[in-house]
């Protein structure tokens, strides 16, 4: 971190703190944020919302959140609790803290995010011997702010007393959730009107093809004053909504917690007549370490404004600021071997299929070629190791190849046992690598920091030459879908043709979890896998029945995977996909940086659905991807559309070139029309007025 600044704090005495009284006002500025310290408080702003904590000699204590842009104060001014973190056993509101430093500079967490200023408060508890940093990350124009905790033990510190994470009471007969380490606290009111909706996505996704299996939850709470407190274990996210839901503060862990998998002490949200609690350090007591600070899980606090679109968008921004998007390193149209598995892939890592697939997806416009499990010498699942290639001449013929027909590499790797150098090896001799990362289980910190060493390491050596797929499946402890994702993307549910058969792909139900997923997570980190629909078994799916193009583009918006063979496809396909793909790369890096929105209905075969994909302004090279499923009867269709309501927008067909000009009308809707079912729509539109 660049240090623009220290300021040295006098140690409080036993009748309270000492704010230094030399220091004044200190005033640190990186483009639209700006952090104030003045007397006992620490005032951040990012342009577009401000938050101010105060020093009481127990911790800080939030005493103001405010939207910049409408004015909006959201803290409430009576606060029971003083500090926003806790440690049952150990640091509590009446603990005696010594505040030993701030530090402020800007910082990128070594490329890994974009450019922020960073606020680090440096406190000793002196009587229990830990060592705690209350880290801030303020982004220039961002609509919220990152905090993260990280602590220490010193000589002496005791981890036996410590409550490790929630728990429950038995009382008068019924269970009570009781809170475990709390990592942030919001002064909210719930006394005025007001909802709470919560929501988190689901760990293996492959396990969840079915329409029963939904990737969101989501539940909207109402009822209000909050007389008893509302906990919640299973949500990343937690928006609290005022006036009819028209505004609000959204809070989301970044954390590997998903609603079927908790992970590592990702703990809860409690709503209450207090204001919010964050709990779940993200580690135990006994992991607490005497040589080094270990970080926390993070949460990010987001203030945002018109109802629930706006909410997305605030979101997603955030998370793009938290997560910055690199076209150069990670936009590209991924093959992986694995796709025509019958059930198992190992036979397509063979060389002499690999030297046939590389021409056959140059031809239809493939940028990157994924070697799946069986290429390293040593073969297995989660146990695989040995991360060199198995072929005559290693990788040498295949490169020379590939370089032919201008196609870089992906390799799979297990998590757990591939090494830094092997990584960094196979990157030497193949000059770009898109790793896939599977058979995880983190069960631990020390998982946790392993792994994340392994991909900064990588990723340092070869800057925008190699990046991770991370694997969420299964139902082991993973990463999440707010966490890790500085690293590349997501991988998204394994579809086959129809081994294993709850796999096969059924394309209403991959449109379905694309659709939800697209909710409450930026598209462009969600790898998807895109099967070829006419070697799909008929008696499974009726993917038949659809086109190739039709199938491909419901990945249009996310990280593209051609989950299939290229030499597989016949003639009519090999056309189809080639003129397809062509002009997709059209508009590719103006897609893979816009918003993306779900729009119309949830995907159930009967429906018109699909996507809105909104630039960075708004204003030009947005982009409509709208589907007219199988079963429906509806030629013509009014679909609701975000933030266009009132405005008149010139809509260019992308596959006819033809353009007209029409007005949305004053509600947001817009009728389309699509002749045939099982057929789409791809759209780019600019805002005329």
């Amino acid at each position: 971190m660049k240090k623009i600044g220290a300021i040295l704090i006098m140690l409080f005495l036993s009748t309270g703190v000492s704010w230094a009284t030399n220091v004044g006002d200190s005033v640190y500025r990186f483009g639209n944020a700006t952090v104030i310290v003045k007397q006992n408080h620490i005032t951040i702003s990012t342009g577009k919302v401000e938050r101010v904590w105060q020093w009481n000699g127990a911790g800080l204590q939030t005493v103001s959140l405010k939207n910049v842009l409408t004015g909006k104060e959201y803290s409430s001014p009576v606060v029971a609790i003083k500090c926003d973190w806790d440690l049952p056993g150990a640091i509590s509101d009446s603990s005696k803290a010594e505040l030993i430093d701030i530090a402020v500079g800007e910082h990128d967490d070594e490329g890994f995010s974009n450019r922020h200023l960073q606020v680090v408060s440096t406190i000793r508890y002196p009587e229990v011997k830990l060592m705690l940093q209350h880290v801030i990350w303020v982004y220039p124009d961002a609509t919220g702010v990152r905090t993260q905790l990280r602590v220490k033990a010193l000589e002496g510190f005791n981890a036996g007393r410590i409550k490790d994470d929630d728990g429950s009471v038995e009382y008068y007969g019924n269970t009570i959730a009781t809170p475990g380490p709390r990592s942030e606290f919001l002064p909210l009111s719930f006394k005025e009107e007001n909802q709470r909706r919560y929501w988190g996505y689901y760990n293996d996704p492959g396990g969840r093809h079915d329409p029963s299996r939904l990737m969101l939850e989501e539940r909207m709470v109402t009822g209000y004053p909050v007389f008893q407190t509302e906990d919640n274990n299973w949500a990343s996210g937690l928006s609290v909504e005022y006036d009819h839901g028209t505004h609000g503060v959204c809070v989301v862990k970044e954390s590997p917690k998903c609603v079927n998998q908790p992970a590592h002490y990702t703990g809860s949200f409690y709503s209450g007549p207090g204001g919010v609690r964050v709990t779940g350090w993200g580690l135990s007591a006994k992991e607490i370490l005497f040589d080094r600070f270990r970080e926390c899980w993070a949460t990010w606090i987001i203030v945002w404004d018109g109802s629930n679109d706006g909410m997305q968008m605030a979101l997603k921004k955030f998370d793009r600021a938290r997560y910055p998007v690199f076209p150069e390193r990670d936009m590209f149209i991924l093959s992986n071997t694995w796709g025509p598995a019958n059930p198992l892939g190992q036979q397509f890592t063979e060389k002499d299929f690999l030297k046939k697939e590389i021409p056959a997806l140059a031809n239809i416009g493939i940028d990157v070629m994924q070697i799946d499990g069986g290429w390293q010498k040593v073969d297995g699942w989660k146990d695989a190791r040995d991360f060199s290639p198995r072929y005559k001449n290693g990788w040498k013929d295949l490169k020379q190849m590939a370089d032919q027909y201008k196609l870089r590499f992906g390799l799979w790797v297990t998590a757990r046992y591939v090494t830094v150098e092997e990584l960094k090896k196979n990157i030497d001799e193949l000059g770009f690598i898109s790793w896939k990362v599977d058979y995880d289980s983190l069960v631990n910190k020390s998982d946790y920091e392993d792994r994340i060493s392994k991909y900064r390491a990588a990723m340092k050596y070869a800057p925008m030459k190699t990046q991770f797929t991370l694997c969420p499946e299964y139902d082991d402890p993973r990463y999440g879908w707010y966490y890790s994702k500085e690293y590349g993307s997501i991988y998204f549910q394994n579809i086959q043709e129809g081994l294993p058969e709850h796999l096969a792909m059924v394309p209403y139900q991959v449109l379905m979890q694309h659709w939800l997923m697209s909710k409450y997570f930026n598209s462009n980190k969600l790898q998807v896998m895109l099967q070829n629909p006419k070697r799909v078994n008929g008696e499974l799916s009726d993917a038949p029945g659809h086109s190739h193009s039709y199938c491909f583009a419901m990945g249009l918006p996310f990280v593209p995977c051609f989950f299939q063979s290229g030499q597989y496809l016949d003639p009519e396909g090999t056309e189809e996909l080639k003129q397809f793909i062509r002009l997709f790369k059209r508009h590719q890096k103006n897609i893979f940086t816009t918003y993306t929105f779900p729009v119309g209905d949830l995907p159930d075969n009967a429906t018109w659905s699909g996507f809105q994909m909104i630039s960075e302004n708004g204003v030009n090279n947005n982009y409509l991807l709208l589907f007219r499923e199988l079963h429906n009867k509806e030629v013509v269709k009014k679909i609701q559309l975000k933030f266009l309501a009132g405005k008149t927008i010139k809509i260019t067909n992308v596959k006819t070139g033809v353009t007209e000009t029409k007005k949305v009308d004053k509600n947001g809707a817009l009728p389309f029309t699509i002749s045939n079912p099982a057929d789409f729509l791809f759209l780019k539109y600019d805002v005329a007025g």
